[in-house]
């Protein structure tokens, strides 16, 4: 123990040069699959990078906005509940004597969690409107970037001016404008909200942009459903009931009008409304409602929503009835819906969490979409991007139950194919980590092999990571594709200042043996680019940050190609990106 509390210590001062290099990791493990079904990740980003900047209170925090941090366990954020209610933090040193957190998991946490104050010096305070604009904080960013700079066919410049006002995280609003790259005056996009939250029986209110996400997402879901990972509980945990969209989006992600989710005791009523203008000059209207009841260890929730059009054609309805039981070590969950439009589907998942052991985790699913189940804004576990015609098997198991060693592992067993995936992380102490992972795909007209080794290391402000990536894939002939790289970050000692970058090479020289890689980037932007050709790419990141008032950051990126491969994809032999952000809070 004396030992795991110093370096629990020692990883606290080491925490604010690893953060962003952790967030790298989480975003790539959790999301990467996200990025190749090319879904907006920049929302998820921002809400993981906002919790970052805006740390949970370990003594104020409830079993919601810990599911935020998808990553943690059902029975972690009951262990953390519990000795918040037993004891109160003192610091987040106490994180330490929960049994379930392993050494790594609080790194991972240090992050996003601070302790403000003892738990009943700020329990039951009320919040006064006169105090509301008096009290809140503001943040103005304004970002300007030049994207591929050598075509010289198309305008480069990128702009996005973003403000943020926000009371105790129960009173938020946003305004965003962003000029497209390549866009004129009329292609401005623009996006607002405004959010009251834990406000009496107001759980959430929000008008402008926001998202909702109800039981397993077959009729309304998030992002966060989707994909596979190591990561067990990744979808089970996401937050229901309506929240703000913070990004400009005109895709099936976000909705535009008004939502609430309403709470009294052990029930909850969200309700929605939602208008945007499709092709030429037809209007969409959706209106939406679900109902949750909450006894014990059962939960229950009904899901409807209308989708109207004004040339009175496509309308659909959906509806779908969801369900979860916890049974002592065993979580059972699911969610069965059907759509009715020009011909009717249906869809349904069902699943169980087990922990025979508090180190062990075991999930399996089973889903089912028909042919003829056709939803834009359902979200659920899923092999593609689109929830129809599909049917699978899923069985996944993450151990814990070793000091330095972490195992995960998943069996995917679709109508086309497979997904097999184990990884192994290995945390030796608090100097450095690595991990390695292999995974084998089946799909209809490929088969993929992939592998990947990565290594972290810290060492008095620096820090070191090497990526190795290597697959082969099978279509009509064999193809591999191979890159390595390295990022180094270094945090100047007397300065508030923090430098990135990374020299990567790669030869992946068909499309699908394309590999993906999280970049850091600028505040609240998120990049996990492709690479694939025969080249280099190179990027690097300057930060600097004036008593958390002024911030100010630059990334410059260049990726070079083999003249000969360029010349026959008829692509420029290189490509340059300049971004620049600026943050002032108030």
């Amino acid at each position: 123990m004396r030992w795991r509390v110093v370096g629990i210590v020692w990883l606290v001062c080491m925490s604010s040069w690893a953060q962003q290099y952790q967030l790298a990791d989480i975003l790539e493990d959790i999301y990467g699959q996200l990025a190749e079904y090319g879904i907006a990740m920049d929302d998820v980003a921002e809400q993981l990078m906002e919790i970052a900047e805006n740390p949970i209170d370990l003594n104020q925090t409830n079993a919601e906005e810990l599911g935020q941090l998808c990553w943690l366990t059902d029975e972690q954020i009951d262990d953390i509940l519990l000795y918040q209610y037993q004891h109160a933090f003192v610091s987040v040193y106490d994180l330490q004597l929960i049994h379930s957190l392993k050494d790594y998991d609080i790194r991972n946490l240090l992050p996003f969690v601070e302790v403000k104050g003892d738990r009943l010096e700020v329990k039951g305070k009320d919040m006064y409107f006169r105090e509301v604009f008096h009290y809140a904080k503001h943040e103005i960013t304004l970002r300007a970037d030049a994207r591929n700079i050598e075509d010289y066919e198309n305008d480069p410049m990128y702009g996005k001016l973003r403000y943020r006002f926000d009371y105790q995280k129960k009173v938020q609003a946003g305004l965003t404008i962003c000029r497209p790259t390549g866009g004129a005056w009329e292609q401005m996009q623009y996006g607002a909200f405004v959010q009251l939250q834990d406000i009496g029986c107001i759980k959430n209110l929000s008008v402008g942009n926001f998202q909702a996400n109800f039981g397993q997402g077959l009729v309304i879901g998030s992002p966060f459903k989707m994909g596979k990972n190591r990561w067990m509980s990744s979808g089970m945990n996401a937050r229901e009931g309506v929240r703000k969209f913070t990004s400009v989006s005109d895709d099936y992600q976000a909705f535009h009008g008004i939502g609430t989710t309403l709470r009294w005791g052990w029930a909850e009523v969200s309700a929605m409304y939602s208008i945007d203008q499709q092709k030429d000059s037809v209007w969409h209207h959706l209106v939406g409602v679900n109902a949750t009841a909450k006894w014990k260890k059962l939960k229950v929730g009904v899901t409807a929503i209308e989708n109207i059009y004004s040339d009175s054609t496509d309308a659909q309805s959906v509806v779908g009835v969801n369900a979860r039981y916890n049974w002592g070590k065993v979580d059972l969950w699911g969610e069965i819906a059907a759509t009715q439009g020009k011909r009717w589907g249906w869809g349904g998942i069902v699943g169980m969490n087990f922990t025979p052991i508090s180190d062990v985790n075991i999930l399996a699913l089973y889903r089912y979409y028909s042919p003829y189940f056709d939803n834009p804004y359902a979200y659920a576990f899923s092999e593609k991007s689109r929830l129809n015609d599909e049917n699978g098997f899923y069985l996944g198991v993450d151990v814990r139950t070793f000091a330095k060693w972490r195992l995960a592992a998943y069996v995917d067993a679709f109508r086309e194919g497979y997904d097999v995936m184990a990884q192994a992380d290995f945390i030796p102490n608090m100097t450095y980590d690595m991990n390695w992972r292999v995974r084998a795909r089946r799909q209809v007209d490929k088969d993929t092999y992939a592998l990947r080794y990565r290594l972290v290391y810290r060492l008095h402000g620096w820090v070191f990571r090497t990526q190795i990536n290597a697959n082969i894939v099978k279509t009509d002939g064999w193809n591999y594709g191979i890159s390595l790289l390295q990022d180094v970050e270094y945090h100047v000692p007397t300065l508030p200042i923090v430098l990135q970058m990374r020299a990567q090479a790669f030869d992946a020289r068909e499309w699908n043996n394309r590999i993906y890689a999280y970049e850091n980037d600028v505040l609240y932007a998120y990049s996990i680019p492709n690479v694939y050709g025969l080249g280099g790419r190179f990027w690097l990141n300057a930060q600097y940050k004036n008593n958390d008032t002024f911030s100010l950051y630059l990334r410059v990126s260049e990726t070079i190609y083999q003249q000969a491969w360029a010349v026959e994809h008829n692509k420029n032999s290189t490509r340059t990106d300049v971004h620049a952000l600026l943050r002032v809070k108030l």
